[in-house]
């Protein structure tokens, strides 16, 4: 800790932190904490992955996903952010085998889910923009 300490000193920068690292549970990590609007999140771990290069072509999560959404899970931490990046519609992903996010791959995606759920984690998960007609897919499908 002395060393970050002068590290950041000669940078011009406070940064403070502890002298020792603590482990759960008098961890300030381990503690929940309160995210507003009534949200409770169980601890201050996060993990924040990217989308895949792992899906099928049309859209569902393989062997490969799930694992990664069942290491999450199993990881501890309590907050998903983004458990995978999702587009809601074939055309509007980054890359081939990125998952999509609609009626018929819902089912395949419940999965990843449960796995999270099971370990009483908050899944927050991002959707890749497409277009205008996506917008206007979005606007039906909600009403």
């Amino acid at each position: 800790a002395e060393e970050l300490r002068a590290h950041c000193a000669a940078l011009g920068v406070r940064i403070p932190c502890d002298d020792e690292v603590l482990a759960a549970p008098g961890s300030p990590l381990a503690q929940p904490i309160d995210a507003g609007g009534g949200l409770r999140i169980g601890n201050r771990f996060a993990i924040h992955p990217m989308e895949g290069w792992d899906g099928t072509g049309d859209g569902r999560p393989t062997d490969l996903v799930r694992q990664r959404w069942r290491n999450f899970g199993i990881s501890g931490a309590k907050l998903i952010w983004g458990g995978e990046a999702c587009a809601v519609c074939p055309e509007g992903r980054a890359n081939p085998n990125q998952l999509i996010c609609s009626r018929e791959t819902a089912g395949a995606h419940g999965v990843g889910c449960v796995s999270l759920i099971e370990h009483k984690a908050l899944c927050v998960a991002p959707i890749v923009f497409c277009d205008a007609q996506t917008r206007l897919w979005l606007t039906r499908d909600a009403q």
